[in-house]
């Protein structure tokens, strides 16, 4: 996978720590009430610290039925990506890809450079986060009681 660009946020609402990303946010809406049939309307505000690892920890998964469709899927497209697989199709060689995955695919507009163009970040870059080619599998036990080669045979 590509690396993802680095972007800092110049705010003194966010803190920067080799072990923490540390922001603070405030959530405003409104309160509104009746009284003698005139609503009155009251801005409110809750102030929310929200603390994130920098260090990304190691992720396991573990799939319950992995003979189902769910979970031999998401183990295929993973190991795919992970293996760097490529196939021939009529239109060309095509290669693994994470296309549809959110974290992976998606793009996060950040604002507007000096120039006026809008600036976009992959979505992985928000924050630290675990990369599927990082995934640890565990196949747990088969809720139908099938044992797991026979299961990972079939699913191909």
């Amino acid at each position: 996978m590509e690396a993802a660009p680095q972007f800092v946020v110049e705010s003194p609402d966010v803190v920067y720590s080799p072990e923490a990303i540390e922001a603070q946010y405030e959530y405003r809406t409104t309160r509104v009430s009746r009284e003698g049939g005139v609503l009155k309307v009251r801005p409110t505000s809750t102030r929310f610290t929200f603390r994130t690892a920098r260090q990304v920890p190691r992720l396991g998964v573990m799939l319950v039925g992995w003979g189902g469709n769910n979970g031999s899927t998401l183990t295929a497209a993973v190991l795919a990506n992970r293996l760097r697989l490529s196939w021939p199709t009529r239109a060309g060689r095509q290669e693994a890809n994470y296309y549809g995955s959110l974290t992976q695919a998606g793009t996060v507009n950040l604002g507007l450079d000096a120039e006026g163009q809008e600036v976009f970040v992959p979505f992985s870059a928000l924050l630290p986060m675990v990369s599927p080619n990082d995934l640890v599998f565990d196949v747990g036990a088969d809720p139908q009681g099938h044992p797991r080669l026979p299961i990972q045979r079939r699913a191909g």
